[in-house]
């Protein structure tokens, strides 16, 4: 949520289309190019909070929106609001109504996901490209989620997938929001392994809010940030249903036609890009993330750490000297 990352920089714009987007804006210093930061569920802006931080005290100007469905952003109940391309519209026209022409643009979780479709359909507002745990995802057409969980089951022994069976559900929000101390153990564990064991399963989700299971805050994780967790996700600021709402339309299938529509030389960049996988993550698993980042990126930089899902957070000084590196090399130099 914006306003708790850093209250004096936090902004509201309505779009033309009526939607309203609360960021956190920071205006760039000594003609240093803009970072735009696009999170994943459940999550907000307040998840980039050390990424913020440290980028704008180099001087880089700050896009970090609450994306749609989460934080002080509109959360609207129509699942067409949260196609991809619909959203990647809606960032558009945030990049325009700041009068920002060019972005560094980085993107975690669902964020790749949206990334991937700026990327498709408004590449000239990229400069270089930054993927976080997720890589680029290529239009996939009719998404069908079985499938994904029996070739996984085959491949690597466990279906991948198995909780969205669960965040599709009419009940999942309800749950997860009033649940909310199994919620925090289930996606922040302390051991990232575990989610191969309460996440990935087909109904292990279900069992865990069943059993009321509840775990230690993991050690890159302070009290006080898990009760701000707790805050943009209460039950008055809408709980978890926005978020949900990317899986159910994902789901629903509402995103296959935009995607076939895109037009094939909009499917690779020539542009700098950086992947950074982590390696004890058991749904984005390295060696595919890296597989369709060099599809999409003739000039990409791969690069792991050890940590789990939530990179930006576990690993925050390693990924902020990363990706510095990384845009200095690439951007600001030669």
């Amino acid at each position: 949520m914006a306003s708790l990352v850093s209250p004096g920089n936090s902004k509201l714009t309505r779009l033309q289309n009526g939607t309203t987007y609360n960021s956190v804006l920071i205006e760039s210093k000594q003609d240093k190019p803009y970072v735009l930061f696009l999170h994943g569920f459940p999550s907000s802006s307040y998840d980039w909070r050390h990424q913020i931080y440290f980028f704008s005290k180099l001087g880089y100007g700050v896009l970090a929106p609450d994306l749609l469905g989460y934080g002080g952003t509109d959360k609207p109940t129509g699942l067409e609001c949260y196609k991809l391309k619909q959203m990647s519209e809606d960032i558009n026209g945030l990049l325009d109504c700041h009068h920002i022409t060019k972005v560094i643009a980085i993107g975690h979780d669902w964020g790749s996901f949206l990334l991937s479709r700026l990327a498709n359909f408004h590449p000239e507002r990229i400069l270089a490209y930054v993927f976080l745990d997720v890589g680029y995802k290529p239009p996939s057409g009719n998404f069908n989620v079985d499938i994904i969980n029996e070739l996984t089951q085959r491949e690597f022994g466990y279906p991948m997938f198995g909780y969205w069976h669960f965040f599709n559900s009419s009940g999942a929000a309800e749950i997860m929001t009033t649940q909310i101390e199994s919620s925090t153990a289930l996606i922040y564990p302390a051991d990232p392994n575990a989610v191969k064991e309460h996440v990935c399963p087909l109904g292990a989700v279900q069992k865990f809010y069943q059993d009321e299971i509840t775990g230690p805050l993991p050690n890159w994780m302070s009290k006080s940030e898990m009760e701000n967790h707790k805050q943009i996700f209460s039950p008055e600021n809408g709980g978890y249903r926005g978020g949900l709402n990317w899986y159910k339309a994902h789901m629903a299938n509402l995103n296959a036609d935009d995607d076939k529509n895109i037009p094939s030389d909009r499917l690779q960049t020539d542009k700098p890009a950086l992947l950074l996988v982590c390696t004890n993550d058991c749904v984005a698993i390295p060696s595919m993330q890296e597989e369709d980042m060099r599809a999409f990126a003739s000039d990409v930089t791969v690069e792991s750490l050890d940590c789990g899902h939530w990179i930006q957070l576990e690993k925050a000084n390693e990924v902020n000297e990363m990706v510095t590196s990384f845009i200095e090399k690439r951007l600001l130099t030669g």
